[in-house]
């Protein structure tokens, strides 16, 4: 499972850093096109909203893989260790639950932006492919909070 993290982990910060670098350098272009030339770059507002999404939900996959998300305990958690497992569980069974509807309506919208051939409004671009990335990376998502909620299970030890 870790072997598959790690692999995981790997692809997509090279796409998160490929997102990055190529907002930069849009960026840049932009701006030196704006004020220095006068012209700014065709589309660069849909082009940084699509790449913001490929570095938005990478980076949440990424940080759930690095256990970066947020926490608080709002309750506090009884019978010691036990307590601890079934509350570490619960969250990641919840977290998983969540990405999994968040994706599958975001499945249904990226559907429907195929079948009416959604486009971006400057470039043409096809909205459908961006909406079933959101999906497929909120899926993913859903498996990494399972795939860690069982790898964090303690083994139980064979009794001698």
């Amino acid at each position: 499972m870790k072997h598959l993290f790690s692999l995981l982990q790997a692809a997509l910060k090279r796409l998160a850093e490929f997102c990055m670098v190529a907002l930069a350098l849009l960026t840049l272009s932009d701006v030196l096109g704006r004020y220095v030339f006068n012209v700014s770059v065709m589309g660069a507002v849909e082009l940084t909203e699509i790449l913001m999404v490929g570095v938005i939900f990478c980076g949440i996959v990424l940080a759930t893989l690095a256990r970066e998300h947020v926490t608080v305990d709002l309750v506090p958690v009884p019978f010691g260790a036990q307590g601890l497992k079934v509350s570490r569980t619960t969250s990641h069974l919840l977290a998983a639950g969540i990405s999994a509807l968040l994706g599958a309506v975001s499945w249904t919208q990226a559907e429907s932006a195929l079948e009416y051939a959604d486009q971006t409004q400057m470039l043409n671009l096809p909205l459908a492919p961006v909406v079933f990335f959101m999906s497929g990376m909120l899926f993913v998502n859903a498996l990494v909070q399972l795939g860690m909620m069982w790898s964090s299970a303690p083994k139980e030890q064979p009794h001698a």
